[in-house]
């Protein structure tokens, strides 16, 4: 019994860790509404392609293509890395990637819109 017990906290505590070490963190549609609205400065990036950017996007966000960058991060360097930094793509996967990227780069504060602009349910500029 003991060594079941053991053996379960064990697991706890492995996946506790791994939750963590993602670095960014997932937020939701109303996350996001409040972030949009606060005073605090963050930077808003938009990681779809352009011509999907230009389908419509959330105001306030900035458009820099995950295709463009995933290979060449410099093209990042005029964003400043003291920011607070969220990013959001079409669903969500893209957005991972980048947020990994954005950590590598030297940003501390990353959030990620976990479903993407397919799960906002705000107002779009087209």
């Amino acid at each position: 019994m003991k060594k079941l017990l053991l053996l379960l906290l064990a697991l706890v505590f492995v996946v506790s860790l791994s939750a963590c070490s993602k670095g960014y963190t997932d937020i939701s549609n109303e996350e996001l509404v409040e972030m949009l609205e606060s005073d605090i400065d963050y930077l808003f990036i938009d990681v779809r392609t352009n011509e999907e950017f230009q389908t419509g996007y959330i105001s306030g966000f900035v458009n820099a293509d995950l295709y463009k960058f995933e290979d060449n991060h410099s093209l990042l360097d005029i964003f400043d890395t003291s920011r607070p930094v969220v990013i959001m793509c079409n669903s969500g996967n893209r957005s991972v990637t980048a947020s990994k990227i954005f950590l590598e780069i030297g940003f501390t504060e990353v959030y990620n819109l976990k479903d993407g602009i397919q799960g906002w349910d705000g107002k779009l500029i087209n």
